[in-house]
Order: C-alpha cells, then structure tokens, then sequence
C-alpha cells in the first residue's frame, strides 16, 4: 500500500515546465513532521511531494507517507474533520511508528483538523487509529513544500 501511495505521490508531483507559468512550484521537495502520541515518528525533507485537488501527501518511499485530503485553499482556514470522513481524513503510514515488530502501520484519522498556515505550509492534528483496532491515538504534524502552491487561492 505504502508503494503505491508514494508511486502516486510522485506522479501527481507538479514540476515548473514553462518559465510564463506561474502556478508552478519553485521546488518540488518538501518538509514533515508527524507526532503521535508524543512521540515523533518521522520528520525530514524528501522530494517525494505530491498533491492532488485538494489533496497533499508526503512521502518517504516505503519507510512513511502520509496523505491528507481536504486541505484549505485560504491561508488561515481551518477545516474540521469527524470519523465519518464525509468532510476530509488522514492516512499515516510506514515501518515502525509506534511498534517495534518491523511492521507496516497505517492509522486513519478519526477527529481533527488541517489548517492552511501560509501558502506553502500545512498543519494538522486530532485523534486516528490503527488499522483494525479500536485503540486511539492523538496525532499531530506539519508538512510544507512550494508544491502546495498549486492548491492556493488568494
């Protein structure tokens, strides 16, 4: 599953072609943090930036990626999410973020919110859990890259 989203990622991943074109991103990598729990489970820069519509993901090939859809196109929104995911959701996943078994881990997002900090930065956190567990977890995190950009208006 992580390969397919980071091979998605890439592919939706906008690069400057036209020098007039001034939609386009100045660079094409970008910066994460994840918290859960407390603790950082992956921080970095990667390449590996994408969006799609309204959606971003970040990845780091199969080690982490998350997605988040829903994102604010106005700096300074906020938008609120609830377990029915009719309104937006957020997918953390990857080797290893809160368990030491070498696993997969995927957690979904249950409440929340994204907020659009500045035209390149985004923020999130609320409660998720993993996959096939009724366990919650409280998540927090930024990501950030001239590619969001592309889901702005002023």
């Amino acid at each position: 599953m992580a390969i397919v989203l980071s091979a998605l990622s890439v592919v939706f991943t906008s690069c400057k072609k036209d020098k007039d074109e001034d939609a386009g991103p100045a660079q094409t990598e970008g910066t994460y943090n994840v918290v859960i729990d407390g603790q950082t489970i992956a921080s970095g820069t990667t390449i590996e930036v994408g969006w799609v519509g309204n959606a971003a993901t970040v990845s780091k090939g199969d080690d982490f990626s998350v997605i988040i859809s829903s994102i604010p196109v106005e700096v300074g929104e906020v938008f609120h999410f609830d377990e029915t995911m009719s309104s937006g959701t957020i997918s953390i996943m990857g080797k290893n973020l809160l368990l030491s078994d070498g696993s997969d881990e995927m957690y979904f997002s249950q409440t929340g919110t994204v907020t659009r900090e500045s035209k390149t930065k985004i923020t999130f956190e609320g409660t998720c859990s993993a996959m096939l567990t009724t366990d919650k977890h409280t998540f927090s995190g930024t990501v950030e890259s001239d590619v969001f950009k592309m889901i702005y208006t002023p």
